[in-house]
């Protein structure tokens, strides 16, 4: 895996933020605040992944890894083998 990969992972930084957050919180017993930080984690997260899955163009499956990517070429294995991708019509994967 590619260290730019490691950096673009919204959802799991904001999960490791929140549990860093949420360690401190707990050393000075601030549970009203942990879990106000968790609502709001999980709240972006879930606003981030809506707004991720209709943002963009075309996503595409690679053939020899399955990684959906938007990519020429896939970010994972590099291969060209791709197929269009939509998770609302019947063609596709």
């Amino acid at each position: 895996m590619n260290p730019s990969q490691l950096l673009n992972n919204v959802p799991r930084n904001v999960i490791i933020l929140a549990i860093a957050v949420t360690a401190v919180l707990g050393i000075f017993h601030l549970i009203p605040l942990v879990i106000l930080v968790w609502i709001v984690a999980l709240s972006y997260i879930i606003i981030y992944q809506y707004r991720s899955s209709k943002s963009g163009g075309s996503n595409f499956v690679c053939l020899e890894c399955a990684t959906i990517h938007q990519q020429n070429s896939c970010p994972k294995c590099g291969s060209k083998l791709k197929k269009f991708y939509s998770r609302t019509s019947s063609y596709g994967v």
